[in-house]
């Protein structure tokens, strides 16, 4: 038995430390020769093209940091929603940083392991009203969504729940969607947090009120039909790892 145990105890050691050894091997380079097409949607402040046609913005700048410290090539492009997605599925577009929260987009996309910072869904209201309860709160109100934009599955099912009777209006940008709130043009509003202090930065106003329905991770996306996606995957992470190690903030919100 002593014997037994003895060479139980040898074996652990041994996987233990070729596990150490994997972990520290770098990777190889990946393939340079082409520049790797990345997509980000409009999102003042964030990201968006400047004057000069050029992207430009804090979630520029930090996809940017990443793929230089990866050593990796690459063309960023502002893009609506829809031809990012497209893009993603038939691997015109190769990296994204996002949520993945189009149903079936999973399927075409693989997803870093290191996070770019929390994404925040609100429920704003008028101001000097009271917060509503969620979801029964809301229940025969008239809400506004942003036309053309995902927000999480659970979400959607609540949403599409009958018993809430829910009457749905669509602002054309999330600028003209909290102008429909302040003016009584619906009872409460769901969008993204950032895309909401933007808009209300701009317009100069107090804060609007909110509760908290929903926060997601956001991360790079990669398209599987990008070559050695996996390999690109694992890269982009370390990138990540090693530009923390430097004390390089990497959470978009904070930038």
């Amino acid at each position: 038995m002593r014997l037994l145990a003895g060479l139980l105890t040898s074996l652990i050691l041994l996987l233990a430390c070729a596990a150490v050894v994997q972990a520290q091997t770098p990777l190889e380079p990946l393939s340079t020769d082409a520049r790797l097409q990345v997509a980000i949607m409009d999102f003042p402040g964030y990201s968006e093209v400047d004057e000069n046609g050029h992207a430009v913005g804090r979630t520029v700048t930090l996809v940017e940091k990443l793929l230089q410290q990866a050593g990796l090539a690459y063309e960023i492009r502002i893009l609506p929603a829809a031809r990012i997605w497209k893009g993603l599925e038939d691997g015109s577009v190769q990296i994204w940083p996002g949520i993945v929260n189009k149903p079936g987009l999973e399927a075409h996309t693989l997803l870093t392991r290191r996070t770019l910072g929390t994404v925040g869904i609100n429920l704003y209201y008028p101001p000097g009203t009271r917060p509503p309860a969620w979801p029964q709160g809301v229940k025969g109100k008239r809400l506004i969504l942003i036309t053309n934009y995902t927000y999480t599955a659970q979400l959607m099912r609540t949403l599409s729940d009958p018993a809430l009777n829910l009457t749905f209006h669509s602002g054309s940008s999330h600028l003209g969607a909290v102008r429909m709130l302040l003016r009584g043009r619906g009872d409460y509003l769901l969008d993204y947090r950032a895309q909401v202090d933007t808009v209300v930065d701009s317009l100069g106003i107090e804060a609007l009120p909110h509760i908290t329905v929903a926060e997601q991770s956001m991360r790079l996306v990669v398209s599987r039909r990008t070559p050695d996606a996996t390999r690109l995957v694992q890269a982009l992470d370390l990138a990540y790892d090693q530009l923390l190690a430097r004390g390089v903030e990497l959470d978009v919100t904070r930038q």
